[in-house]
C-alpha cells in the first residue's frame, strides 16, 4: 500500500483499532489510518469536532494550556533565531493558552494570537479578541514563533500540507514552531493508545521523516528535539543542519531582543527559566553550562543566586 504520509509503495498493515485498520510506512516509519478512512474524516469537515468532543476535551484543555502548554511557549521563545514580534497557537481549540499568557505576560499580550478553525460553543472558549476563528489563511499578519498542540495527529496527511503551506505564507523567514504530536516511537513505547480513530480522534503518528516530506517543500526545516518522541521543531527559511548542541547554544545566547520582551513582562524571568529547565530535563546529559564558563563558575554563580534569593526572603 501507498504511505499517506510520504507516499512510498511500502506501508505494511501495523494494527485495528476500533475496527479502523493502521498501517505503517517501512520508508519514513509514519503510522497512519487506513486512506479510506482519512477521506472520510476530509469529507466530514467539522463532524469530528461535535458538542460531544468539546464537552470531553474541555477538562484536558484547560490543564493543557495553563500548564504544559505554557512550557512549550517558552521553549519555542528560547529556541527562536529571530525577534517575536508575533506568536500564534495554531489549532487552539479554546485558545485559553491565550488567557493563561495574559495572566504571566500582560505587558505584551498583543504579540500573541490562536487561530481555531473548529471552535467549542461559548462560553467554553477565550473572548480575547486576538483569537480567530477560522484558518491561518485568515490571520492578516506575519508570524516570528507559533506552537501548534496536540493537533496533527487529528489531521490528515492532506490537510496537513494545507496547513503547511498555510503557515509558510504567514511566516517570516527565520520564523520558529513547535509541534506537538506523539510519534511512532512514542506509540511503541509510551502510549499504546495513542491511537484511537474514534475517541481521541488520532488517525496519524507522523514520525520524523514523514513530517520532513510534508514541511520541505512549503519551505520549513524539521528539527528533532533529542529526549522528546512526541514533539520537534519546525523552522521557516534555509535548511541548516541543527543538532543537540545547536540547540544547547541558542539557548545560552537567546536573541536579545527576545530577552528584553520578557524580561519587560511580570513573568518574564519564570518564562525564560522554565524555558531553560524544560530544556535540560530532556535534552541529553542535560545542558552544560555556557561554553565560555567553567563548571566551577558555573555552580559558584549558582550557589550566590541562590544566596541571594534566599536573603531576600
Amino acid at each position: 500500500m501507498r504511505c499517506a504520509v510520504c507516499e512510498a509503495d511500502a506501508a505494511q498493515p501495523y494494527r485495528t483499532v476500533d475496527e479502523v485498520a493502521y498501517f505503517r510506512c517501512d520508508i519514513c516509519g509514519s503510522l497512519f489510518a487506513h486512506p479510506d478512512f482519512l477521506a472520510r474524516i476530509e469529507a466530514g469537515g467539522a463532524s469530528g469536532y461535535a458538542d460531544e468532543y468539546w464537552r470531553s476535551e474541555l477538562s484536558a484543555a484547560r490543564e493543557r494550556c495553563f500548564g504544559p502548554a505554557i512550557l512549550r511557549v517558552a521553549e519555542t521563545i528560547a529556541y527562536c533565531r529571530v525577534p517575536v514580534h508575533g506568536f500564534i497557537d495554531i489549532g487552539a481549540g479554546t485558545g485559553w493558552l491565550l488567557d493563561a499568557l495574559g495572566v504571566l505576560l500582560p505587558e505584551v499580550i498583543d504579540r500573541f494570537h490562536a487561530v481555531e478553525l473548529y471552535p467549542p460553543p461559548l462560553p467554553h472558549r477565550t473572548i480575547n479578541p486576538q483569537y480567530v476563528i477560522g484558518r491561518l489563511s485568515d490571520m492578516r499578519r506575519t508570524f516570528d514563533a507559533g506552537v501548534c498542540i496536540e493537533v496533527i495527529e487529528h489531521l490528515t496527511p492532506a490537510t496537513l500540507r494545507t496547513l503547511v503551506a498555510q503557515l509558510a505564507a504567514v511566516s517570516r523567514a527565520g520564523a520558529l514552531y513547535l509541534f506537538n504530536s506523539g510519534q511512532p516511537a512514542f506509540v511503541e513505547y509510551e502510549d499504546p493508545g495513542y491511537l484511537d480513530p474514534h475517541g481521541r480522534g488520532h488517525v496519524v503518528s507522523y514520525s520524523l521523516a514523514g513530517a520532513h516530506s510534508i514541511f520541505a517543500p512549503a519551505g520549513f526545516n524539521v528539527i528533532a528535539l533529542p529526549g522528546r518522541t512526541w514533539a520537534f521543531l519546525a523552522e521557516f527559511g534555509p535548511r541548516q543542519p541543527v543538532n543537540a548542541d545547536a540547540l544547547i547554544t541558542r539557548l545560552w545566547h537567546p536573541v536579545p531582543e527576545n530577552v528584553a520582551m520578557l524580561r519587560s513582562a511580570r513573568f518574564g524571568e519564570l518564562i525564560r527559566a522554565a524555558a531553560l529547565d524544560t530544556a535540560r530535563a530532556a535534552l541529553p546529559q542535560h545542558v552544560p553550562p555556557p561554553p565560555t564558563m567553567s563548571w566551577q563558575s558555573y555552580l559558584q554563580r549558582g550557589m550566590r543566586a541562590a544566596l541571594e534569593r534566599r536573603s531576600r526572603v
